[in-house]
């Protein structure tokens, strides 16, 4: 529900020249947010918010800024009925996004990017898809690859045909950190973004010895990877591609790797490197093929989150086709809770709504 305190939202429309003020609602991932603010020319960090009174210098001194040069909340409703601000970050705990989301837009803030996964249910990130709706507020969901160079361009190159029509999507994950509500978050949004599809249904196996796992949310937001299994995915979409997602602790960290595969060639794109083939017009076999667009931005969160923030500044002030909207999020979400349903009823295909 919107604060009955917040002003009402103000849609006029930008004039030429506006600077876009920024707040940051959540300091442990949203100092992240905060270095991307920082970083756009045309943004001007004006306030942070957390629960931790600590918070604000603490973070003020790793960015390097006084602790003067920022307001310091720690209620984001009073951030917000007193800032007047165009831009906010929420980087709360998953399960405490929505009325954040829901606050800023009824406070008549034009743009939000809000840490991935939008929410711990599908209720809440509904919630916030129709609040954000009615108030003509930009939601992005920081799917943090669908902004990096070598993600976007490599999904430019498939939607221009350069590998034919896109038929599968193998997708792989290892290392030893929290997956399922957390890095898992991160292959289902890099795969939803190339299937370019609503996925239809999911059947799943999490990694051995999770089988009685559930069917609830609780991975407390990464703190114990032991809450966050990875598991084994085939998912079909609307469109006919199909994707098969391998994700497991038992092996090495590469960081996110996508196989995308058409039906005249293979693209290989993922953190660490994105190679090409194209496929023969007699027998179809693959020859290595120039990957000549860009590659990815690297470096850490902060500075990965650069481009999340020029997006959304771009969608603020001209509009455009969003590269991480909340529909999007919410569908990496219902596979999710998809996959633990076919967990749970021993491994079968799950329909989702």
């Amino acid at each position: 529900m919107t604060s009955p305190d917040a002003p009402a939202p103000d849609r006029r429309p930008l004039e030429t020249g506006h600077r876009l003020r920024a707040g940051v609602i959540g300091l442990g991932v949203g100092a992240h947010h905060a270095h991307a603010f920082l970083r756009h020319p045309a943004v001007d960090l004006v306030a942070m918010c957390d629960i931790r009174p600590e918070a604000h210098a603490t973070v003020s001194a790793r960015l390097g800024i006084l602790s003067s040069a920022t307001r310091s909340y720690t209620d984001h409703r009073d951030m917000l009925r007193n800032e007047r601000l165009d831009l906010v970050g929420v980087a709360t705990p998953d399960a405490h996004h929505a009325d954040p989301v829901i606050d800023a837009s009824g406070a008549g803030v034009r743009g939000i990017l809000c840490e991935k996964p939008i929410a711990s249910s599908v209720e809440d990130a509904d919630r916030m898809i129709e609040a954000t709706r009615r108030a003509g507020t930009v939601l992005l969901i920081d799917h943090t690859r669908n902004f990096d160079p070598a993600y976007v361009a490599t999904r430019d190159q498939v939607e221009a045909g350069t590998i034919g029509t896109l038929t599968r999507i193998v997708a792989h994950l290892g290392g030893k950190r929290a997956m399922l509500f957390r890095n898992h978050t991160h292959l289902l949004g890099s795969i939803r973004f190339f299937a370019g599809a609503r996925p239809e249904w999911i059947f799943a196996a999490m990694d051995h010895g999770f089988e009685d796992y559930g069917l609830e949310y609780r991975g407390e937001g990464g703190r114990d990877p032991g809450l966050d299994p990875g598991g084994t995915f085939v998912i079909h979409f609307s469109n006919g591609v199909r994707a098969l997602v391998m994700a497991s602790k038992g092996t090495p960290s590469t960081g996110v790797q996508l196989d995308l595969l058409g039906t005249r060639g293979r693209i290989i794109v993922g953190d660490q490197e994105t190679r090409a083939w194209t496929a023969s017009e007699d027998e179809g076999t693959l020859a290595p093929a120039a990957v000549t667009w860009k590659q990815g931005t690297g470096g850490d969160l902060g500075e990965r989150l650069v481009p999340a923030v020029s997006h959304l500044v771009d969608l603020v002030t001209s509009g455009g086709r969003s590269l991480s909207p909340p529909e999007e999020a919410r569908d990496v979400l219902t596979l999710i809770y998809g996959a633990l349903q076919s967990q749970h009823a021993g491994m079968v295909p799950i329909r989702l709504a």
